[in-house]
């Protein structure tokens, strides 16, 4: 299953991504979150870089329903989306990987590589400059199934990503693939 990052657009439209084509690649955005933000908002413990879910209606992707948005709260708790990565090809709830996006620097917030994998992951790896590295990552309070995993920021983007249960079982590997705005 392929995944790209969808650029989202400005304002209440970034949520909806209404007609951006299923082929679309990442593109950071810089709106203020408008729309709403579905389940907790997860802290990076990276400055104000956070995380949370976002809705995804694109009738050419009749199977992704969600997407993940780095973004970044304010003093205020506000928050402005930054970049936006979600399924492009099948279903968003298969097991495995998705939507992984490769670190960035938008708007002067440094992004790390991120993404979501689906399934009762306890513990991702990937491989930067030639060594295994740990990521950090929390289950997203509106699918539990849903593991929000991110890398620290100013690495390398990860490469051979794997998932292990809780026993160290190696899990499904979806799409390992990362992609870039």
């Amino acid at each position: 299953m392929s995944k790209r990052i969808l650029a989202a657009a400005t304002a209440a439209a970034a949520m909806l991504l209404s007609a951006v084509p299923a082929t679309a690649v990442a593109a950071p955005v810089s709106a203020v979150a408008t729309s709403p933000v579905l389940g907790d908002v997860i802290p990076s413990g990276f400055g104000d870089v956070v995380f949370y879910g976002v809705p995804v209606q694109i009738p050419q992707l009749t199977e992704t329903t969600f997407g993940i948005m780095a973004g970044a709260r304010d003093a205020a708790g506000g928050l402005t989306n930054l970049v936006a990565t979600n399924e492009t090809s099948g279903s968003d709830k298969a097991p495995g990987f998705h939507a992984v996006s490769g670190g960035m620097t938008v708007n002067g917030h440094e992004v790390p590589a991120f993404g979501y994998y689906y399934g009762p992951a306890a513990k991702i790896t990937g491989r930067i400059w030639g060594t295994t590295g740990v990521a950090h990552q929390a289950r997203w309070s509106e699918d539990p199934n849903v593991v929000v995993f991110w890398f620290d920021p100013g690495v390398a983007d990860p490469e051979n990503l794997q998932a292990f249960d809780a026993a160290g079982t190696e899990l499904p590997a979806g799409d390992t693939g990362v992609g870039h705005g």
